[in-house]
């Protein structure tokens, strides 16, 4: 026997004693079991979710509908404010900015003048207009390929051209051949600037506020022959050969991307 070891001193086992009183022990599952339901709002509450999210697809065909305010020119003669509808097709790069063509179609009416009359009493009643317009933009989004709370605003320049397909007034016939107005096509350019709104990851809500330009031509009719010298208030004494005008118009359109 070896005299220096203590006598009744346990020699088995090399962890540490086990601390836990015996009826905490019996207590420690059921505490996990009803700490469970908790656990994945602890482990979300760690987590910070970002506004920002990916556009995920780059095609967007829309349908849209929208209302313009048109200037009519000094004379009068160009087509007046009205509501238009239309389709686009966007195409994005992969950076912030996006191409896009857009078809519409505005219904509206212009003034018919006879330069001949007196000043006041020119306007022979109304003609159809069926305007056409074709544009080409290059756009530019403010959040770059994602949005902030699914919004997307962004910035817009383009050109195109527009027509006005109606065929000639019967008002028009009592006119004399070099005082009928012609739209004909006219090259056209705007700028604005607009919002989306992606409900999801295919639909998009989009709207847009935007300024349109287009220079009107004078028919050779309210030139010099129809100038009434002393009356320098009626637009007619030093008419101008063509001049830009300008409109405002508001856009809200359906898309889907793909």
């Amino acid at each position: 026997m070896n005299p220096s070891r203590p006598r009744n001193v346990p020699t088995t086992g090399s962890g540490p004693p086990d601390r836990l009183h015996p009826g905490l022990r019996r207590r420690l599952p059921a505490v996990c079991v009803l700490l469970l339901p908790f656990g994945g709002e602890l482990a979300a509450a760690q987590t910070i979710s970002s506004p920002y999210r990916p556009i995920e697809h780059r095609q967007t065909g829309s349908i849209f509908g929208g209302y313009t305010s048109l200037a009519t020119g000094s004379l009068n003669l160009g087509p007046k404010s009205g509501t238009f509808v239309g389709g686009r097709y966007a195409i994005e790069t992969g950076g912030p900015v996006f191409f896009e063509g857009l078809l519409s179609y505005l219904p509206t009416t212009r003034d018919v003048i006879d330069p001949r009359r007196q000043l006041g009493d020119r306007s022979l009643g109304e003609a159809d207009v069926h305007m056409l317009m074709l544009d080409a933009r290059l756009a530019f989004s403010l959040t770059g390929r994602r949005t902030w709370n699914r919004l997307s605003p962004h910035l817009f320049v383009g050109a195109g051209v527009a027509y006005d397909a109606a065929p000639a007034s019967e008002i028009e016939e009592v006119l004399l051949p070099e005082d009928v107005f012609e739209f004909g096509m006219a090259f056209t350019a705007n700028a604005g600037t607009g919002v989306r709104f992606v409900l999801g990851s295919n639909v998009v809500v989009r709207t847009d506020a935007s300024l349109k330009l287009w220079q009107l031509g004078t028919p050779t009719g309210f030139d010099d022959s129809t100038k009434r010298p002393g009356d320098e208030m009626d637009p007619l004494h030093a008419p101008e050969q063509s001049e830009w005008i300008g409109g405002y118009g508001f856009m809200l359109s359906l898309a889907w991307r793909f």
